[in-house]
């Protein structure tokens, strides 16, 4: 932690002064006291406020993505359309964080390149001042049109959080689909190689769980468990005529009449649009995390020249050409440089267009892609397994049908309470609780965190955002990385192998309790056990 003297002496300089006022211009400012927060909404209009500050214990300074008219006039009961008349507009913020500090520059170079690719010039970086890095694209490279979006006419400015979002989720795409190679010693980050030897020792991580396989075809995720049985064989007995199902053997005895048995390979198709053909790709998601779910608005990322309080160092622009070469060391408090981050007179507007467009574009191409796979799995009566496709509870769920993970969020947290918040939302909201009783939920339940609790502004900002939607969302898969396996939430029950979603755990168990006796309840388990051998082998792959 930083102690008094350490914040004060660097807060008191005319240069670090003069460089966080100017950048503080429009924004909303958090200033952060070690473990809390200021009040909010403030602001830094003199030189004398950022000293002040410092006095009184202050660590380091927070702005919104979202520029506003009258700052101060903001407060966390603000409707939606509200908060839409005081903004005048928001920055694109990417927040790159990874553990793992040459593939935290090497997906910031990544990120910077995308940009590029799509024709902005604007592009400023700064370190974070801990493990990662902020890619900034001013408001004023946007264009000055309307996008349409849930059936009305928005105003580019109005966009937030979606515009910001949009554009992640598509970058993400782009990076994997053009910037990533992966052959079978490395991942080209690109154009520089790295050995998935280096990768797996400076991650901890075995080279299966930083790929996926994709269907050539249709581009499809193949599942590991699919891979395997694709690679499986029959037997045929020479003399019965016995047949059965196997992996690859060098010889085979017929369990009837001890001859050996003759092997075929079964020849199964990999993906259910009857392709063999895959493709290995990087997962990115596997080593950093590019939150776009958690933007929502008022949301606070450290300022430029502001201190880090765990390692004390200076959260520093610099040149994006340098960023490979980018070093910790350049941002301690006597060592490094000033720089322009987010440089708006240098921004051309709209030459953010091609970006902007390409990823709504990306959205409603994906939204059609899904909604024509559900429905060739419905005519083919096959199995969705997309958690956003299962039918919602129709009447609310009841907390003694909730899964483990949910149960284990519940009962409060010391880390990952920013994801924990996304998921229990979508949770409830898909186990039909209403709105009144979700935000209930919620406050409650952060008054269980430890050491501390999330802002209350925070979680009002979120319940806000989620109260806006149409649509109702679903928590993320059980099997999502980022949100349920590294945070250590998912926690299976005997249950859980039968379910692939948080909310399809609940409404399944209590549509069972509610339909079934205990009898009935209990032929059914025993049914599954006995014919659980037959259903792997006759499954439609």
């Amino acid at each position: 932690m930083l102690t008094l003297a350490q914040s004060l002496s660097y807060y008191k300089r005319k240069d670090v002064i003069s460089l966080i006022l100017d950048y503080a211009k429009d924004k909303e400012v958090g200033v952060r006291f070690n473990e809390s927060f200021g009040k909010r909404p403030d602001v830094l209009n003199y030189d004398n406020d950022i000293l002040e500050f410092a006095k009184k214990g202050a660590t380091s300074f927070h702005s919104s993505e979202e520029l506003w008219n009258n700052t101060l006039q903001l407060n966390p009961n603000m409707r939606r359309n509200e908060l839409d008349d005081l903004r005048k507009g928001w920055d694109l913020i990417l927040d790159i964080d990874c553990p793992y500090w040459t593939f935290s520059k090497l997906t910031a170079y990544l990120f910077i390149k995308a940009l590029k690719d799509h024709k902005i010039e604007s592009v400023t970086v700064k370190f974070s001042g801990g493990k990662g890095f902020h890619i900034a694209v001013p408001f004023e490279a946007f264009p000055d049109k309307r996008y349409y979006l849930d059936g009305k006419y928005v105003d580019v400015k109005d966009l937030f959080p979606e515009g910001p979002r949009k554009i992640a989720e598509y970058l993400l795409y782009y990076i994997n689909n053009n910037l990533l190679k992966v052959d079978d010693e490395n991942i080209l980050f690109g154009k520089f190689p790295v050995s998935f030897s280096k990768l797996e020792k400076e991650s901890g991580k075995k080279k299966s769980e930083l790929i996926r396989t994709r269907c050539a075809k249709c581009r499809s995720i193949i599942s590991p468990e699919r891979l395997k049985i694709s690679a499986r064989y029959e037997y045929i007995c020479p003399n019965c005529e016995h047949r059965l199902e196997d992996a690859e053997k060098e010889y085979m005895q017929c369990p009837k009449c001890k001859k050996l048995m003759e092997k075929k390979p079964l020849n199964k198709s990999l993906c259910s649009c009857g392709s063999s053909k895959t493709f290995d790709e990087f997962d990115l998601s596997s080593i950093v995390a590019v939150d776009t779910v958690l933007i929502s608005s008022r949301h606070l990322y450290r300022m430029p020249y502001s201190l880090h309080e765990k390692t004390g160092l200076v959260s520093v622009p610099f040149d994006i050409k340098h960023v490979l070469k980018f070093e910790k060391i350049e941002a301690e408090t006597t060592k490094f440089k000033s720089y322009k981050f987010l440089n708006r007179k240098e921004a051309k507007k709209g030459e953010a267009e091609e970006l902007f467009q390409k990823a709504f574009e990306f959205q409603n191409d994906a939204k059609k892609k899904e909604s024509d796979r559900v429905k060739k799995e419905f005519l083919s009566g096959k199995k969705e397994t997309n958690y956003q496709n299962f039918e919602h509870a129709q009447v609310a769920v009841p907390e003694e049908f909730f899964p483990p993970c949910i149960k284990k969020i519940s009962a409060g947290l010391e880390d990952g309470k920013k994801r924990a918040v996304l998921v229990l939302i979508n949770f409830l909201s898909a186990c039909n609780w209403p709105y009144e009783k979700i935000e209930d939920y919620v406050l409650k339940w952060n008054e269980k965190n430890k050491p501390e609790k999330l802002r209350e502004t925070y979680l009002r900002g979120q319940l806000r955002y989620f109260k806006s939607q149409k649509q109702k969302m679903s928590p993320p898969n059980c099997d999502n990385k980022g949100y349920m396996i590294d945070t250590q939430f998912c926690n299976p029950d005997n249950f859980c192998p039968r379910i692939k979603n948080p909310a399809q755990y609940a409404s399944k168990k209590a549509w069972i309790t509610n339909n079934l006796g205990p009898r009935k309840r209990k032929a059914v388990k025993e049914e599954k056990s006995q014919s659980k051998e037959d259903i792997t082998k006759n499954r439609d792959f």
